[in-house]
This record gives C-alpha cells, sequence and structure tokens, in this order.
C-alpha cells in the first residue's frame, strides 16, 4: 500500500509564515507554530496521511507514533529522491534505474516543471512505496513543497489505489489552517478551494444537475464540500430553476424568464456574479406573499433587523 507524506511541518520550520513566526518557545519555535504543528499533525493523522515531525517539533507532537499510519517503517528508514528533470524527461528510464529501490525510497519531486504531482502519481502507480509532498503543494508553499498531496490522494482514488486514506472531507479544515497560519489559498485551488464546484454557465448547470459524474471526477461531499450554482450574465434558465430550488424559493415556471433577464442586468451592471441574497431579492416579486416577506435576522422580543438585499 502506498503511502503519502505531508513533509508541511518541515517547510514552514524552515521558512515561517507569517502567523506563525512571532515569539519564542521551546526549542526555538514559537508557541504559535507548536500549537499549528500539533493541530495540524492530528487533523492529517485522522485523514490517514504520515506526516514529517521535525526535532525540533517533537514538543509539539510528543506521540511519535502519531505520525505516521500504524504499522508503517519509521521515515528515517527511507532515502528520499528529490529532483524531477530525470522523471520528466523519460520517466520508463527513470523508473527502471531505481525500481529495484523502490521500497526504500521516499519520491520528492520538485515542481519547478509544474509536473510533481503527475511524476508522484506515477511513482505510486508503477509500485512506488511512498511520496513526500505537501497539502497544497507548490501553489500554498513554492515548487520545493513537491507534489499536491491532496491531488495525487484522488488520482489514486480514481485508478482503484487504496493510500490508505480516510475522511478527505476534511479537507477544508486543512486549507482553513493553512490561510491561518498567513499563506495565500486561491478558493479556485483544485480540490482545497472553497469555489471548485461553483458554477455558472447554463448549459455546464443543466449537465450537472442531470448527469454530475460526467463533469465532476469526485463528488463535493467526498472532500467536505458543496455544490454551488452562481448566478450571473452566463446562467441559463435551468441554473435559475436549480438555484431558486437550492435556496427553498418556490419560483413559478412563468417567472424564469423574467428573473433570468433581471440576473443578466444586474451582473452586467456590476461586471461581477450575483450573490445568493440579489438572486434571492429579484425572485421575490415572483413568490407566494407569505413567502416572499424578508426574513428577520433577529430573535423574538429583539430590535427588528430586516435582511432587504
Amino acid at each position: 500500500m502506498p503511502h503519502l507524506v505531508d513533509i508541511t511541518l518541515s517547510l514552514f520550520l524552515a521558512s515561517p509564515p507569517p502567523a506563525l513566526a512571532y515569539g519564542a518557545g521551546r526549542k526555538g519555535v514559537s508557541d504559535a507554530f507548536a500549537l499549528w504543528a500539533g493541530e495540524w499533525l492530528d487533523l492529517l493523522h485522522s485523514m490517514g496521511f504520515l506526516v514529517e515531525v521535525p526535532p525540533s517539533l517533537r514538543h509539539a507532537a510528543p506521540a511519535g507514533p502519531r505520525a505516521r499510519k500504524p504499522g508503517a517503517p519509521p521515515h528515517g528508514h527511507y532515502a528520499r529522491l528529490g529532483g524531477c528533470c530525470d522523471a520528466l524527461r523519460d520517466f520508463p528510464a527513470f523508473w527502471a534505474r531505481y525500481a529495484p529501490l523502490k521500497d526504500r525510497i521516499e519520491f520528492c519531486p520538485n515542481d519547478t516543471a509544474g509536473c510533481a504531482t503527475a511524476l508522484a502519481v506515477l511513482w505510486l502507480s508503477h509500485g512506488g512505496a511512498r511520496v513526500a509532498g505537501a497539502l497544497g503543494g507548490s501553489a500554498a508553499h513554492g515548487p520545493a513543497a513537491g507534489p499536491a498531496l491532496e491531488e495525487a490522494a484522488l488520482c489514486l482514488a480514481a485508478q482503484g489505489q487504496d493510500a490508505g486514506l480516510r475522511r478527505l472531507d476534511l479537507l477544508p479544515r486543512a486549507a482553513t489552517l493553512l490561510r491561518e497560519a498567513g499563506l495565500a489559498l486561491s478558493r479556485h485551488k483544485a480540490v482545497l478551494g472553497a469555489d471548485i464546484f461553483a458554477v455558472e454557465s447554463g448549459i455546464h448547470v443543466d449537465g450537472i444537475a442531470k448527469a454530475p459524474h460526467l463533469y465532476e471526477p469526485f463528488s463535493p461531499e467526498s472532500v467536505g464540500l458543496t455544490r454551488q450554482v452562481v448566478m450571473g450574465r452566463h446562467s441559463g434558465l435551468g441554473a435559475v430553476r436549480l438555484k431558486a430550488r437550492q435556496m427553498g424559493l418556490p419560483l413559478p415556471e412563468a417567472a424564469l424568464r423574467p428573473v433570468l433577464g433581471a440576473v443578466h442586468a444586474l451582473a452586467l451592471r456590476q461586471q461581477s456574479s450575483l450573490c445568493d441574497a440579489q438572486f434571492a431579492a429579484l425572485c421575490r416579486p415572483h413568490l407566494p406573499p407569505a413567502i416572499a416577506q424578508p426574513r428577520r435576522l433577529t430573535a423574538p422580543g429583539a430590535p427588528a433587523e430586516v435582511d432587504r438585499a
């Protein structure tokens, strides 16, 4: 069974992100860094990843076995193989050279050519034992981070390979921790981005509503996300119908075209897609009177504050 080893803590120790660099704590590591490291280790372990814990962080994660899966050999058993030029130029020849050592090598290709994750998946698919990288990959940490482990994990799953991973629905929490550390993680980053299942184009929305498996290589729920219909100038009648249904708005069929026209006009005027409150406001005149009342935001007895968006 292949293993995926996260080296985020080592990367952060070499170059602490802004939110974790202040203060001085035990063994030269800030208290903020130590607390963050403990939470990161627990989270990734609960998902089934291995985590490389630098010696100076052992006090933040004193229980050594948590840093690797039960039964897995210690990290020191492996020699780390970096670089990517030879593997990128001729992977069959690269594999033939290192295949006899595949059970003793931890492959960690850099991402200077943008192919680290693909090379990591090739290594594991051919029978390699381990790959080292980081959640978020080079998009979060730079080329030295190697492959994006979350992308490699889903590639393996698509090929029916078991990497011993579980609870990948916790990945949004990992993305939140990276942002809390001070990393700029795009909302459109593959797998980790909060908006990767947001769709606007009319035919795309209609197709996903009918057969999501034809459009999505993995389900939103499998990585802790939800599918979002975004209303904008590319939306069609199917998107209006689906969005209203998702928001619990009983929009009559006869109102779809007027609402769509209003959506297009507003999207063009503000040069951006609509938020849910704006879409609800455009639907409101077409809803039954009892439902069209603005939603109250305060508890009974408190001063009235009405959502008029």
